[in-house]
């Protein structure tokens, strides 16, 4: 690996050996010497595939015509060693290797087929834009300066990885963003002693405060418009090369039943939705809870008539409430999963379908009851309402945690349980805030944007929560 870093040669010969060496003697390495430029032979090398041969075509007629314009298209500085020459064609940039000079210079010419602009598939909206980030590093920062038109954003690119270099991007925007969170996020980045970064959620592992709990202590999106919101409010936004999703920090737990969406409706009707998320998400993770511990140790809470229609109902079930709970919700998961991984135009059919026929099969059978069929149906639903980030696999994955305590003791277990929830809750952070804020600690002007969707017009400040350089959005009276 000696020779991996040795300095350019002015020998051509030389400069070829050594490049085509620490380039693991590669067969889609392309080297090809030119004579534009009298005084000394350049040699021209990219990787096959990689680059756009038109655009590349381009820069050498310019070069050609004008030796004075190659600067303008230089993305690094003067290349000097073959580690720098092999990881920048590594990157998809060509590499003129200036032989009698003894250095090089890098040049764009990245020209990779990825997919163009489409609608998030996973954030999908009935109003509102439409654009999601793509894989391209470039095309998603052009996207967000796209909504968000202001010399104030602020771009800090990076490559982090000891084998593969992957370019990174970090958003803020001056004059808001708290350099405090800024620097703290460098610094956990500059730490990072991974050899590669594949995707967003290897980043993530690596900078969020704790790395052993379920809950997501940072955001991913693939809506710049989304980007664009949590910019203003004086957060960071890391652009991660290679993937569509766009890290959003710090974040707060209430923040996970918020969406983009409640801004492009009336605020009566995006408090409704987001009440309803709310509801939801409480409904999901404790209804089999409440059910299981109704029917096994709290029969005197229910109606005489629901009672025995209840009894009714589980007279022909050999099993407990508990089985038939973990069955059900164990059964709803596998074909969640299933319709998830099948393909789109038969995915949502099996889902559909097999919910059916399995449950109409197993009431028939006598394994579960109908109104446990119910319950399993209802929760799923409820878990549907929530956004698709990592919290809604959080709450499913303590439906079964609250259920297993609820059979264990009742409405005793459950209220143990939300105990033991919310005490751990409050002693997460995120990048050192609170991750209970605002609820814990409390402060109720900002809980009441959270709860509810406030008025553009009565929302004159920004979350105090990020400690932004400025604090208000917008003087002066609305009428």
């Amino acid at each position: 690996m000696n020779e991996s870093k040795a300095v350019l040669s002015k020998s051509e010969s030389e400069n070829k050996r050594m490049l085509s060496e620490r380039m693991q003697a590669t067969e889609d390495l392309v080297m090809v010497d030119s004579d534009l430029d009298l005084d000394q032979t350049i040699t021209i090398c990219y990787i096959q595939g990689l680059i756009d041969l038109t655009k590349l075509e381009q820069i050498l007629i310019m070069y050609k015509e004008n030796k004075a314009i190659l600067p303008a298209f230089q993305m690094e500085s003067r290349i000097l060693t073959i580690e720098d020459a092999a990881y920048s064609l590594a990157s998809g940039m060509s590499v003129l290797l200036f032989n009698a000079s003894g250095y090089g210079v890098a040049v764009d010419t990245l020209g990779v087929q990825l997919r163009s602009v489409e609608e998030p598939v996973s954030e999908s909206t009935v109003k509102g834009p439409r654009s999601g980030f793509t894989e391209s590093l470039q095309n998603n920062i052009a996207l967000v300066r796209f909504y968000f038109a202001s010399p104030n954003l602020k771009v800090e690119t990076r490559k982090i990885g000891s084998l593969s270099k992957t370019s990174i991007a970090v958003l803020s925007i001056g004059g808001i963003t708290n350099p405090d969170i800024l620097a703290e996020l460098h610094r956990r980045i500059g730490e990072i002693p991974s050899d590669a970064i594949i995707g967003s959620n290897a980043l993530e592992e690596w900078i969020i405060d704790n790395r052993g709990t379920l809950f997501p202590l940072v955001e991913t999106t693939e809506r710049p418009d989304r980007v664009m919101g949590a910019l203003l409010e004086g957060r960071v936004a890391v652009v991660v090369q290679g993937t569509p999703f766009v890290i959003l920090l710090p974040f707060l737990f209430l923040q996970a039943f918020q969406v983009g969406e409640d801004y492009t409706w009336n605020y009566y009707i995006g408090t409704s939705m987001r009440l309803i998320r709310l509801l939801s998400g409480l409904v999901g993770m404790l209804l089999p809870a409440f059910y299981v511990a109704t029917i096994t140790f709290h029969h005197e809470l229910v109606p005489t008539p629901l009672l025995q229609s209840i009894a009714a109902a589980k007279e022909p079930v050999p099993f407990p409430a508990v089985v038939e709970s973990f069955a059900m919700m164990l059964a709803f998961e596998v074909m969640r999963e299933a319709g998830v991984r099948m393909p789109k135009q038969v995915g949502q059919a099996v889902s559909i379908v097999g919910a059916l026929i399995l449950g109409q099969a197993a009431v028939q059978a006598g394994i579960v009851s109908p109104i446990m069929v119910i319950v399993a149906a209802l929760t799923g639903i409820c878990t549907f309402t929530l956004p698709p980030t990592a919290i809604n696999y959080v709450i499913r994955f303590l439906q079964f945690g609250m259920t297993l305590l609820a059979a264990l003791l009742g409405y005793v277990g459950i209220m143990v349980g939300l105990l033991m929830l919310l005490t751990y809750l409050a002693s997460l952070r995120s990048f050192g805030i609170p991750y209970l804020a605002p609820a814990a600690p409390f402060n109720f002007d900002q809980l009441s944007d959270v709860l509810v969707r406030r008025p553009l017009v009565l929302n004159k400040k920004r979350p105090k929560l990020f400690s932004p350089l400025s604090k208000i959005r917008f003087r002066g009276k609305s009428r």
